[in-house]
């Protein structure tokens, strides 16, 4: 540790990790830890790798383990971590789920997902019709269109003309989950959004097919679904707690 480090207070050093960050639009730590209460302690930023930052950055950290000893720790931020961790949106369309065939490179084969995508819009929205004070939970939104949402695939899959017959019902803020909190500091917002869709219209979009890459399946069809067809952690994730708020939501009538 270089003479430097070794003068400031946690309090400084903690501000000035955060600068960096921030100076890359990435998430600020909340806490360097403490390795006398059995925590990794961040100490300095070793090296920042920027190779893919159009979609995340890795950051190395040198930490002193809860042993004492001296080591490092590589910790993977979003892209614009700062402004959001992105949201992962489940959807109900006149009480069905949407479920959208996407094609992923990792995995080199076609998924079926809850969407999810990046959108300042949906997080503030949110929080404004909750301004009542109350938890976060089922809370109308009259303020919100389907326009605000990052349900950019399945928009594409509707078409326009759908699109526009479509209202929200309601918004569920389920809160924010870590994505993998061993590698990443990365906590996607998970919400439930219920729509309401004029049924001839959507009928005549959707008809025939299991090939269609939006797909509106039951309840009882999801939870069969777990760790077959649906199979990614964003997924099963949002799914579990959405199931959660089911009964809660507002009937359409």
């Amino acid at each position: 540790m270089n003479n430097t480090v070794e003068k400031e207070t946690p309090e400084i050093r903690l501000a000035r990790i955060n600068a960096t960050l921030g100076a890359r639009n990435l998430k600020s730590l909340p806490k360097l830890g403490d390795h006398r209460e059995g925590e990794f302690e961040i100490v300095d930023i070793i090296e920042v790798y920027d190779h893919s930052k159009q979609f995340f950055t890795d950051v190395r950290f040198s930490v002193i383990m809860p042993n004492g000893n001296n080591g490092a720790f590589t910790v993977r931020f979003n892209a614009n971590g700062a402004t959001n961790d992105g949201a992962v949106i489940v959807t109900i369309i006149n009480g069905k789920f949407a479920i959208v065939k996407q094609w992923r490179v990792p995995l080199a084969r076609w998924t079926m997902e809850v969407p999810r995508g990046f959108n300042d819009k949906l997080v503030q929205a949110a929080l404004r019709s909750d301004d009542s004070g109350e938890s976060a939970g089922i809370v109308g939104a009259p303020k919100l269109s389907i326009t605000d949402l990052p349900l950019a695939t399945i928009v594409r899959e509707l078409t326009a003309d759908v699109v526009n017959s479509g209202r929200v019902v309601s918004v569920a803020n389920l809160g924010n989950i870590a994505e993998n909190s061993g590698t990443h500091a990365v906590s996607p917002g998970f919400f439930l959004v219920q729509l309401e869709v004029d049924e001839d219209k959507l009928g005549s979009r959707l008809k025939g097919t299991d090939e269609l890459k939006l797909q509106l399946w039951d309840a009882a069809r999801v939870r069969q679904e777990f760790g077959g067809k649906l199979a990614d952690m964003h997924t099963i994730t949002g799914l579990a707690l959405a199931m959660r708020h089911i009964e809660q939501l507002p009937r359409i009538s």
